[in-house]
C-alpha cells in the first residue's frame, strides 16, 4: 500500500474523510487514506462476507502493524457521523447509499470520488442531482490510467474461469463479444496462450465456439437474448458463458455461466487483491485533485480538463456533472 501511496503521490494530510470498514480485499480503503495522512471515520455493518467484530478486528490490526490505528474510528450507525466535517466521501460500499438526506449534511467543499468509472454508475448509490445542486463534484477513475492495471486483471479473470471448467487451448474455441478496450485485454492473455479465438462486435453463428465471453461496457445493446447478436436458441448446453460486463439475458439458458452478481459480474480483485488496492488509492487520489480543483474557481469545462489532464479521474458524459 505505501508503494501505491507513492506512485500515485497520494497526498491527504489533515483531510477528513468518510469511508466504508469492510472485510476481505476491501479491508485497504480506510487503511490506504489513513496512511496518506487523513483522519478517517468507517462506517460498517455486518454481512455475509463477515460479522462486524471480524471486520473491526480486521482492520485494526492492519492499522496496528503500521501504527495508525489511532487515524481510524470505525462507526456502526451513520447517525453517530456529523457529515459536515468531512472532506472526501468515498462511494462504497457501507457509506452507500449517499442519498439526499446525506448530502443535505454535507458540506458544499466535500468532494465524493466513485472510486471507479462513471460508467458502472447506479442511481440508487448516489443521488448525483442533489450533489449537482449542493455545488458537490463527483468524478470517476479512469481505469486505463498507465499506473493502473486494471484492463490486464481482466483478461487473467477471463483465463482463470476457462481452466477451472477444463477449458484449455487444446478444446476451446473462444467467442469474444464487446467494446475494443475490454476485449483487447482479454486478447492480450489467451493469444499468448494459443487460444483459438474470434473477436466481434455484430452478429455471429456460435455454434462452432465452446466458450463465449462478454465485455461491453460503451453500449447497452441486447448481447444474447431474444433478439440479440446471439439469439437464445442457438445457445446449447455445450456452451460456456463468461460474463465480465454488458446486456445479456440469462434467463432460463440451458448452460453453464459464470455466477453472477452485482453491475459487472466480477470485479478483478476476484484475481487479486492488490487490483483494490490499486483502484481506491486512484480513487482517492481524484479526491485529491477534486479538493485542489475547488480552490481554482474554475468553470466546468476547465474543471474536467484540469482533473482529466492531471489526475487518474474520468468525468461523467453530463456536462451537468462537471
Amino acid at each position: 500500500m505505501i508503494e501505491k501511496i507513492k506512485k500515485f503521490n497520494l497526498d491527504l494530510t489533515d483531510k477528513n474523510v468518510l469511508t466504508e470498514a469492510a472485510s476481505g480485499n476491501y479491508v485497504v480503503t480506510p487503511i490506504i487514506a489513513a496512511l496518506a495522512g487523513a483522519k478517517v471515520i468507517a462506517v460498517t455493518k455486518a454481512s455475509k462476507y463477515g460479522t462486524i467484530d471480524e471486520i473491526k478486528e480486521q482492520t485494526y490490526s492492519l492499522a496496528k502493524e503500521f501504527n495508525i490505528e489511532k487515524m481510524i474510528k470505525i462507526v456502526e450507525d451513520k447517525e453517530e457521523i456529523d457529515f459536515k466535517e468531512f472532506d472526501i466521501v468515498t462511494n462504497t460500499g457501507f457509506v452507500r447509499p449517499i442519498n439526499k438526506k446525506i448530502i443535505d449534511k454535507l458540506s458544499s467543499n466535500c468532494v465524493i470520488p466513485l472510486m471507479w468509472e462513471p460508467w458502472e454508475f447506479r442511481k440508487e448509490d448516489l443521488d448525483l442531482d442533489a450533489c449537482s445542486k449542493k455545488g458537490i463534484k463527483v468524478y470517476g477513475t479512469n481505469e486505463s490510467d498507465s499506473r493502473l492495471q486494471t484492463m490486464k486483471y481482466i483478461g487473467f479473470c477471463v483465463l482463470d474461469f476457462l481452466l477451472k471448467n477444463k477449458m484449455t487451448p487444446f478444446s476451446t474455441k473462444l467467442l469474444i463479444l464487446g467494446n475494443k478496450l475490454f476485449a483487447q485485454a482479454i486478447i492480450d492473455v489467451v493469444d499468448k496462450l494459443n487460444y483459438e479465438f474470434t473477436y466481434i462486435n455484430e452478429k455471429i453463428d456460435v455454434s462452432t465456439y465452446q466458450a463465449i465471453i462478454f465485455a461491453e461496457n460503451e453500449i447497452n445493446t441486447e448481447l444474447l437474448g431474444v433478439d440479440g447478436y446471439i439469439l437464445k436458441r442457438d445457445i446449447t448446453p455445450n456452451h460456456y458463458l463468461v460474463h465480465i460486463c454488458g446486456n445479456v439475458d440469462f434467463n432460463n439458458l440451458d448452460c453453464k455461466v459464470n455466477t453472477k452478481f452485482g453491475y459487472m459480474s466480477f470485479t478483478t480483485d476476484y484475481i487479486d487483491n492488490q487490483a483494490v488496492i490499486d483502484l481506491h488509492t486512484a480513487g482517492l487520489k481524484v479526491a485529491e485533485g477534486m479538493l485542489k480543483a475547488n480552490k481554482l474557481n474554475l468553470s466546468k469545462d476547465k474543471y474536467k480538463v484540469f482533473m482529466e489532464s492531471n489526475y487518474p479521474a474520468l468525468s461523467f458524459e453530463d456536462k451537468k456533472f462537471w
